[in-house]
């Protein structure tokens, strides 16, 4: 047995509660060096959260961790991973923005890590090493699944770590690949690492592990090496309970007729579903947690894009979209019930009857309020829902009497097929009986029912069949005899099916270029200002006149220094509706020392960063701290910022003397100084993005925070860097206005907020965060401004001014749902291929 004492890893009274579950309860595990110790159990059990204590990503309330008998009160994933403690989770923690050569960055511990010059290089050979196939410069976010789970097992692998923790590692792997990996969990136990291995499969605890422990429920029930337990004896432990809960009667279903028929359906994460459901049947799909089996439901809804024949009463259903599904009388419960199915602010009766308007309506446009009450209150109150009245607002009720108002809503629609995810989650045990019930009478008046439920107590109780889904496929089907608990756990904990294979998503994406790290973006806003130029100087020769110019630069060095800002917020994932707020102040600062000698306005300079900076500060503990959105966080900031800018300058004021204008106009080759500061400004940016630690992090709080979280990066001291930086910089623009216009005015300024939106998206920045471009983000501000300019000088009334400005706004908005629709339809085409 396992102590203390000689144990890589020991966690000892592990306790982690929340809201309403206690996750962890006391639990105990010794892994020792050489070793390959498996820990298994049902959803839910407690063991995810395990190893997240272990790796540092979930802070425990009680217990103690101990690697290589160094005690820990509690981890963060950088010092776990600091201490020899190398994780792969089920869901790999990459940051899509990052490449695959800047993940290997964050992910690896100062020690083995690479020079950022060298990194690309090192992961390629160390990749081809490893025999992996992958671009060591391709984005995380054109990875398939399979890659990036490949990609982190080679991080955690180049550790060479002391305890290597797996949390079903297999799941998206292939045949050939799981015999890869195990051929390297073999190398590493040989030379003396402790191997900590999640999983649901037995066959794989037979093939890889010594030792084991069984969690149910957050506490450890049983353990010891494998070769003592028998199949049987750890699904016994698994299970662990009696089927105690009242379900109603099953029927008699001979000789019903066939409502649901589907024919060869495959799609993303499953293949070849062939189902029968009769009326009055109640069908089961059942499995470990992303097998496929809730894929499949979706595509019965239409949801998922999908291939082969579906049937409803023998008519076909069309494998376009829920519309299509609904059509045909298909009718699903998400069991995602806030997100996607109910309309929390909406009352009972608004969202029973939200399906049945032209049944409650006069001549179906105006809503009779009588016939919408004759239509909800019967079938509300068979369901018992416990609300004061049917206008009782949904988001207001249990979790259960929510599941029972959209059963209402399926139970007055008159389903052909119903289909149900996770019915009775969050639902407590009373609840439960009304939603069996109801169910079980849905069926008994011909509706066919298909539910999707990781709870195989519940399946056992309320199905007539259960379909085990393992690895996208039906791996077994279970009727009358064979219909028990122990059955279904079994079933898919003993199944040995390959994964689906991932069909091939056309050719890949070359390798991308070293030097500007592909910043084509930045040369086609580059050329259409040229082009812009041009045109505008055939008509307007004066347009390229010096000054002319030097007015032009000197007004887009503004706008790019506050679009810089803007981009470093927007990376993370937030914005900032303050910038312009911030240049306001910054030019009414800096114009209480323009009088005097430029040594003085250098003072004032200070001054004004230092003030966006404090401003920038407050914005980042309003989104982190306080939790605020950052729209309504940075809105708040902006009014209070511009009415201290009026303050101080109720009137325009503080002249800038000749002695500081003429230092603020000096130019270089014709080319104003202050712009010349603003470009290298940006490729400070941009090497601070695509080559500093701070700016990997920025990326990858963007993309992901949860994930960046696991990979070790520190997501909230990088938000708040960024809004540090987003006033800092739009102070720096007030400075650049102030150059330009010489004179301090509250009311300046305001009009960049949106400008400095417009044009981080159009440089190709997402509004999601993950990613951007400094250097394009500074190519699009002087074409925007070029854009300004040249309308003037080519006599463009304002009316048209403002409708051509408007457009790129528009434009801009456009730019990021064009990019996402074209990415949901590279993924649904490489699910469907």
């Amino acid at each position: 047995m396992t102590t203390v004492r000689d144990a890589a890893l020991t966690l000892t009274g592990i306790v982690k509660q929340y809201p309403g579950v206690r996750a962890l309860d006391g639990v105990d595990l010794a892994v020792s060096p050489g070793q390959v110790h498996a820990v298994l159990g049902e959803n839910g059990a407690g063991k995810s959260t395990l190893v997240g204590v272990a790796a540092g990503s979930v802070t425990p309330d009680e217990g103690r961790i101990s690697i290589g008998g160094r005690d820990y009160p509690a981890l963060t994933p950088a010092l776990a991973r600091e201490n020899g403690l190398a994780l792969v989770y089920q869901t790999p923690a990459l940051a899509g923005g990052l490449t695959v050569a800047e993940s290997m960055l964050v992910l690896l511990p100062e020690q083995v890590r690479p020079r950022v010059g060298a990194a690309s290089a090192w992961t390629a050979a160390h990749l081809r090493g490893l025999g992996l196939d992958i671009d060591a410069d391709r984005l995380v976010s054109e990875l398939t699944m399979r890659e990036a789970h490949l990609v982190e097992i080679a991080a955690a692998l180049a550790t060479d770590p002391r305890v290597l923790v797996l949390d079903e590692p297999t799941e998206a792997l292939g045949p050939d690949e799981t015999a890869w990996l195990f051929d390297r969990i073999r190398q590493l136990v040989a030379a003396g690492t402790a191997v900590v291995y999640i999983t649901h499969r037995i066959p794989e605890i037979r093939e890889i592990a010594q030792t084991l422990t069984v969690m149910r429920d957050g506490r450890v029930v049983g353990g010891g090496t494998v070769a003592a337990h028998t199949d049987e004896q750890i699904v016994e432990l698994i299970v662990g309970r009696s089927l105690d809960t009242t379900f109603p009667a099953k029927p008699d279903l001979g000789g019903a007729p066939v409502v649901l028929a589907t024919e060869g359906l495959r799609g993303t994460g499953f293949a070849d579903l062939t189902l029968r459901v009769s009326a009055g049947e109640i069908v089961g799909f059942a499995g470990v947690e992303g097998n496929g089996q809730r894929q499949a439901l979706r595509a019965l809804a239409g949801l998922v894009r999908s291939h082969g024949r579906v049937t409803v009463a023998g008519r076909p259903v069309a494998l376009t979209g829920p519309a299509a599904a609904a059509g045909r009388g298909v009718t699903f419960l998400s069991g995602e019930r806030l997100r996607e199915a109910v309309f929390g602010d909406l009352s009972i009766r608004e969202n029973v009857d939200a399906l049945a308007l032209p049944r409650v309506s006069l001549l179906r446009t105006l809503l009779v309020p009588a016939r919408e009450r004759a239509l909800v209150a019967p079938a509300v109150g068979a369901l018992r829902v416990k609300a004061a009245s049917l206008e009782t607002p949904v988001n207001t009720l249990s979790g259960g009497n929510q599941q029972k108002v959209l059963l209402a809503r399926a139970s007055i629609g008159r389903p052909a097929v119903l289909l149900v995810e996770d019915p009775t989650q969050g639902v407590d045990a009373g609840a439960r009986l009304e939603i069996y019930r109801v169910l079980r009478e849905l069926a008994g008046q011909g509706t066919a029912v298909v539910v999707l439920s990781t709870d195989a107590v519940e399946l056992e109780g309320l199905c007539d069949r259960v379909l085990v889904f393992s690895r996208g496929r039906v791996h077994a089907e279970l009727s009358a005899a064979t219909l028990s608990e122990r059955d279904i756990t079994g079933a898919a904990v003993l199944a040995t099916e390959q994964a689906v294979a991932a069909p091939a998503a056309g050719p890949r994406p070359g390798p991308r270029r070293r030097l500007l790290g592909g910043e084509s973006q930045a040369a086609l806003m580059l050329l259409l200002t040229v082009v812009l130029g041009a045109v505008t100087a055939a008509r307007a020769p004066a347009f390229l006149s010096s000054l002319s110019v030097g007015q032009l630069l000197l007004a887009a060095a503004s706008l790019a220094l506050v679009s810089l800002g803007q981009l470093v917020v927007v990376m993370t994932g937030g914005i900032d509706l303050s910038v312009g707020s911030v240049v306001a102040l910054s030019v009414v600062a800096v114009s209480f020392f323009g009088a005097g000698p430029p040594a003085l306005f250098a003072v004032g300079a200070l001054v004004a960063l230092a003030a966006g900076a404090a401003v920038g500060l407050l914005n980042g503990v309003l989104v982190t701290r306080v939790n605020l959105p950052p729209v309504v966080a940075t809105l708040i900031t902006s009014i209070g910022v511009v009415g201290l800018a009026q303050l101080l300058r109720p009137l325009p004021g503080g002249q800038a003397g000749d002695t500081l204008l003429a230092a603020l106009g000096t130019t270089v080759a014709g080319v104003p100084v202050v712009f010349v500061v603003v470009v290298l400004v940006g490729v400070a940016g941009h090497l601070l993005l695509r080559r500093a630690r701070a700016g990997r992090a920025l990326r990858a709080t963007g993309s992901d925070a949860l994930s960046a979280s696991r990979m070790g990066v520190a997501t909230v001291p990088t938000r708040l860097l960024a809004y540090l930086l987003g006033g800092t910089l739009a102070a720096g623009g007030g400075l650049a206005l102030y150059a330009q216009t010489g004179i301090g005015d509250a009311s300046t300024g305001q009009a960049l907020t949106l400008a400095s939106v417009t044009a981080v998206v159009l440089a190709g920045a997402s509004v999601f965060g993950g990613n951007g471009s400094a250097l394009a983000t500074l190519a699009t501000a002087l074409f925007l401004q070029t854009i300004t300019s040249s309308l003037s000088f080519l006599s463009v009334s304002l009316a048209w001014q403002y409708w051509i400005q408007g457009s790129f706004v528009v434009a801009a908005a456009l730019v990021p749902l064009l990019r996402g629709r074209r990415r949901r339809r590279g993924l649904l085409a490489l699910g469907t291929a």
